[in-house]
């Protein structure tokens, strides 16, 4: 984003240290090439208590598509919620990834909606 405002650039990265509030345990995955670039990364969120784990944001950089780098970080979030008895991800049931999600092994077990009030006259 080199065309981002500080402003901009300062809220992406303060939401990871916000993130760390989401669960017990949050580990942010990422799996770098052999430059060291970051190709692709994931979050998991592992609440032991109630045997709940969350995969979220598993996203793969652009330029390193169809490489198996998002297979890798959802393996190594998969390996980290083993032995939880919930383990789920968010996907929109329209969008590609909910078939790449369907392929391993993932099954809808619900719908959610958002809906937000915009101010009158937007």
């Amino acid at each position: 984003m080199p065309r981002a405002e500080d402003a901009v650039i300062h809220q992406l990265a303060d939401r990871r240290t916000a993130r760390l509030r989401g669960a017990d345990q949050v580990h942010f995955l990422a799996v770098r090439d052999e430059n060291g670039t970051v190709c692709a990364w994931a979050d998991t969120y592992l609440d032991a208590a109630h045997g709940i784990a969350q995969i979220e944001d598993v996203v793969t950089a652009d330029s390193h598509v169809r490489r198996g780098h998002a297979d890798t970080v959802l393996a190594t979030a998969l390996q980290r919620a083993s032995g939880y008895g919930l383990v789920f991800l968010l996907a929109d049931p329209d969008d590609w990834p909910s078939g790449w999600y369907a392929r391993r092994g993932f099954t809808p077990i619900g719908r959610s909606h958002v809906f937000t009030r915009t101010a009158a006259g937007s």
